[in-house]
Order: structure tokens, then C-alpha cells, then sequence
């Protein structure tokens, strides 16, 4: 697996090299959007690590240029995500709110690369989930975080008001492209997928 990992901070960059190269692959850093450009138009890699606030290229014309070219990305923030960044036109396949542990990190990009080498489609309501594209089929993306409240929806696994904001951002792109599909609370029952008007 190859890696890049860009991020402002040099001791963050030289600290997660060492931790992702001796569990997952070759790890090249970046300290600036002009260097994680030059990267991706003149090698290969498997995945990007980004930070949001990554100097001098705003990360997400850099996460619009990672997918154009058929990687997945993760985004580093410095605060709690929220439905308005998970309903944002460009969206990572992941975000990951700092402070996280080495071993979080580690579990993240796994599971990044594990989704989009998936080929699964998953059908939930009148609404059809790309799994290894990291969308609804025909419809926005979707970060790793809103797949897996699905699946847990679809195995009738418990959602918790933890997922709150990708429960809410499932809702927003349902709605935005006319599906019927909606997650709903029901009392002594938790969350559900319904299919409204039935």
C-alpha cells in the first residue's frame, strides 16, 4: 500500500510515517497543497491522509483532485464533524476528528481501503448504496461513518443519537434526490430506515 500523508505540522508528519509505514505500506509525506499536487499528478498511491487545514491549496479542491484520480481520502479535523460537512458537494471517504490514537488511525485507513475495494451494493428502501464508490447509486457520496449507520440499520444493530449528524446528513441526501427513503426514531424501537408515503 502506498500512502500520503499531509498535514502542516513536520512532528506530526515524521510521527505517523514511522506508525502507518510499519503497519501499513510506504508513507510519503506532504507539508503543503502544492506538494500533495505534485504527488498525485506524478505517482500513484492508494490512499490520502489530509488535513483540513492543510497551507496554501484549500483541502477540498485537493480531495476533488484525489477522486478525480480514483483514490479514497480521509480528512484530519481539528473539530467534531457536522451534518454541514457531511452534505458538502465534495466529501471525503472519511473524516477523522483529532485527537485520535495511532491505532484509531491505523483501523481508518483499513477500513477506507477495505470499502472502496468492496464491490458490495447494499439496497436500502427505494435507495440503492455503491458501497466501493462511496455513494448512492446516481446520487452524492458518502463518507465511511453514514455506510456503516446503514449497515447497522440493515442488520437491525443499534444506532445510537452518536451518529446523529450522519443520520441527518442520510436524510438530507434522500431528500435531495427525491428517494423516499428516511431514517426515523421510533419510540422503544431506536432508529429505523422507513419508506415514506407507505
Amino acid at each position: 500500500m502506498r500512502i500520503i500523508f499531509a498535514a502542516p505540522d513536520r512532528d506530526l508528519l515524521e510521527c505517523y510515517k514511522t506508525i502507518l509505514e510499519n503497519d501499513l505500506g510506504e508513507t510519503v509525506t506532504a507539508f503543503d497543497g502544492t506538494q500533495v499536487i505534485s504527488l498525485l499528478l506524478n505517482e500513484r498511491f492508494d490512499i490520502v491522509i489530509l488535513d483540513r487545514d492543510i497551507p496554501r491549496i484549500e483541502h477540498k479542491k485537493l480531495t476533488a483532485l484525489t477522486h478525480e484520480k480514483g483514490m479514497p481520502v480521509i480528512i484530519l479535523a481539528n473539530a467534531p464533524v457536522n451534518v454541514s460537512d457531511l452534505t458538502e458537494e465534495i466529501l471525503p471517504n472519511a473524516y477523522l476528528s483529532y485527537p485520535f490514537t495511532p491505532d484509531r488511525l491505523v483501523s481508518v485507513v483499513r477500513d477506507v481501503i477495505n470499502k472502496a475495494s468492496s464491490g458490495e451494493l447494499l439496497t436500502v428502501g427505494d435507495t440503492e448504496i455503491d458501497i466501493s464508490g462511496s455513494r448512492i447509486r446516481n446520487g452524492p457520496r458518502l463518507t465511511c461513518g453514514e455506510i456503516d449507520v446503514l449497515k447497522s440499520l440493515l442488520c437491525k444493530a443499534a444506532v445510537t443519537a452518536y451518529d446523529g449528524a450522519c443520520i441527518n446528513a442520510l436524510n438530507v441526501k434522500f431528500a435531495r434526490m427525491g428517494s423516499r427513503t428516511r431514517i426515523k426514531y421510533r419510540t422503544k424501537k431506536g432508529f429505523e430506515t422507513v419508506t415514506e408515503d407507505e
